[in-house]
C-alpha cells in the first residue's frame, strides 16, 4: 500500500487491475490529478491473485475493498479510482453511495453492472470500444457520464499507435480532471 498525503478529509482508494498496477499511466494520473487537487489517498496492491474466473478471485478483490472503504475515520469526503479488476467494488461504492471514477470497469459482470446502476453519487465510466471486457451500451443505461474511446483496447491504447494511445490518454486525463473539479465545486 502506498499513501499519497493531501486533506484527510478527502481520501481517494486507488484499486488496479490485476495486471494494471497503481504505476501504470491511468492510475498515476488520475493519482496525480487527485494530488494536485488536494486529495489524500492511498494506492492498493493486490497479493497473489486466485486465477481469473474463480469465485475466491472476487472475494478477495471485495474483502480487501470492504476493508479499504471502511478504514477511514469517516472522511468528509471519499472517492473510488479502480481499474478493470478493481471494478468488483463498485456494488460496495453503491452501498455507501462513494462516488467513482471506473477505467474500464468489466461490465460483463452482472455485480458490477448492477452496483453502477444503483449508484446515484457521481460516476465517471471510461472505455474502449476494442475492449471485450466494455460494453457502451450498458455503460450509458447507467445514467453516469461515459467516456468512450472508439478503438481503444483494455488499457485504453493503440497498439502500435504510441500517438494514438497518447491522445486517448490526454482525453482521459481530461475527463478525469473535469469529474474531480464537480467533487470539489470547481467547474
Amino acid at each position: 500500500m502506498r499513501i499519497f498525503d493531501g486533506d484527510a478529509g478527502r481520501v481517494a482508494i486507488v484499486f488496479p487491475g490485476a495486471g494494471y498496477t497503481p504505476d501504470r499511466p491511468l492510475l498515476h494520473y488520475a493519482r496525480s490529478i487527485l494530488r494536485d487537487a488536494g486529495w489524500s489517498g492511498r494506492d492498493v496492491w493486490w497479493p497473489e491473485l486466485p486465477p481469473a474466473g474463480s469465485d475466491a478471485l472476487g472475494t478477495m478483490v471485495r474483502d480487501i475493498a470492504w476493508r479499504e472503504l471502511h478504514a477511514d475515520a469517516a472522511p468528509a469526503q471519499r472517492l473510488v479510482v479502480a481499474k478493470s479488476l478493481g471494478s468488483l467494488a463498485a456494488p460496495l461504492a453503491a452501498d455507501l453511495q462513494i462516488p467513482g471514477i471506473w477505467l474500464t470497469p468489466l461490465m460483463h459482470n452482472a455485480e458490477v453492472v448492477a452496483g453502477l446502476e444503483r449508484q446515484t453519487a457521481p460516476t465517471l465510466l471510461v472505455g474502449g470500444t476494442a475492449d471485450e471486457l466494455w460494453d457502451g451500451s450498458a455503460a450509458r443505461r447507467t445514467g453516469h457520464p461515459v467516456l468512450e474511446i472508439p478503438g481503444a483496447n483494455h488499457s485504453l491504447e493503440f497498439p502500435g499507435d504510441a500517438r494514438r494511445s497518447v491522445a486517448a490518454l490526454g482525453d482521459v486525463v481530461e475527463a478525469i480532471t473535469d469529474f474531480v473539479a464537480t467533487l470539489d465545486g470547481t467547474a
